[in-house]
């Protein structure tokens, strides 16, 4: 069930979330504190670090009780943020019930503020739509905030660190550098991939994205810098995924089971757009090698991770249950498993 506004009384509940930017290309996250049955904005947060700062939190609190006159009967927060326990001891100390929820079911209240906040910065989660009922939050674009990692879900790139201080800062970088490339221009999205490399040096990320603008170009660049990304960082999921991409197209599936396999070992377990996308691929190695049954379990992992996505569902319906030449026990139930 989502929150609406019109449930609660002006100051019964406040609203306590965080929306990701970026100010001089470092990604910051900003907390803001709303009332939840006008969306009034009390104050808000600059949080460079994994924590805003305590007093700053105090501040903005005793600011909205001076508005109100009043403690809230609750503080709502979406789960799983870093300052919640902080939150708790907050709501603790001065008499009011603290809740965690998960972030879809306040999208109705905090929608509009994303959307207008996107306006003036380059917020990636906000980019992705769907917080309002203008624009609501279909497949696609559940999809494709999904892609996004939570500032403080450990990295795709399997660095071990938390993505905010690991590959987040070059976002806009490889995003822009992919889309050049994908539309041609090499010296374009070359220029991107140089702007990530200088600020973070030659990660195991930048590497396979140098690998990856040049599959559009270049054969032999490409295999030397996914060689290269392969040979420092040989548990790089993206790498490892893009190598399984190439022995497929080669032919060599055990090749490519090996690397999807090591780029599954490897991936965050809350990174489910690359989860889903390589589970999906190792479905088709599975189908080619005419192990019907393990593909049929890849695709449907690959729907545990992204229920929504309409390319595990069409491979699962058109391969195997609608497929009259697959045994009925390889088709058995439809449950996700």
């Amino acid at each position: 069930m989502k929150y609406k506004m019109d449930q609660f009384d002006p100051g019964e509940a406040w609203l306590i979330f965080r929306i990701d930017c970026f100010i001089k290309d470092q990604p910051i996250d900003i907390y803001l504190l709303i009332d939840m049955a006008s969306t009034y904005i009390f104050g808000q947060i600059l949080a460079p670090g994994e924590l805003p700062d305590k007093n700053e939190i105090k501040i903005v609190m005793k600011k909205a009780y001076q508005t109100k006159k009043r403690w809230p009967k609750i503080l709502f927060c979406p789960e799983h943020d870093p300052a919640e326990e902080f939150f708790i001891k907050f709501a603790e100390e001065h008499g009011f019930s603290f809740k965690a929820a998960p972030l879809s079911r306040f999208e109705e209240i905090i929608g509009p503020i994303k959307k207008s906040f996107s306006r003036g910065f380059y917020s990636p989660m906000a980019t992705v739509g769907g917080f309002d009922e203008e624009e609501p939050l279909n497949a696609e674009k559940r999809i494709a905030q999904a892609f996004i990692p939570d500032s403080y879900d450990l990295c795709s790139c399997a660095s071990g660190l938390k993505y905010k201080f690991c590959c987040k800062p070059i976002l806009m970088d490889i995003t822009e550098a992919m889309t050049a490339a994908e539309n041609g221009d090499l010296k374009e999205a070359l220029k991107w991939m140089d702007a990530a490399r200088s600020k973070v040096g030659e990660t195991g990320e930048v590497l396979c994205r140098y690998a990856i603008v040049y599959a559009f170009f270049d054969q032999v660049k490409f295999d030397a810098y996914l060689g290269k990304c392969l040979a420092a960082f040989p548990n790089h999921p993206r790498a490892n995924y893009v190598m399984g991409l190439k022995c497929k197209e080669s032919g060599d599936l055990q090749g490519a089971l090996r690397a999807y396999r090591t780029a599954l070992e490897h991936y965050p377990a809350t990174d489910r757009y690359h989860l889903n996308e390589t589970w999906n691929n190792l479905g088709t190695v599975y189908y080619a090698l005419e192990e019907y049954f393990a593909a049929k379990t890849a695709w449907e992992k690959a729907l545990s991770y992204l229920p929504e996505d309409p390319t595990a569902t069409k491979n699962l319906h058109e391969f195997i249950h609608e497929n009259p030449d697959m045994p009925k026990e390889i088709k058995g139930n439809r449950n996700i498993h």
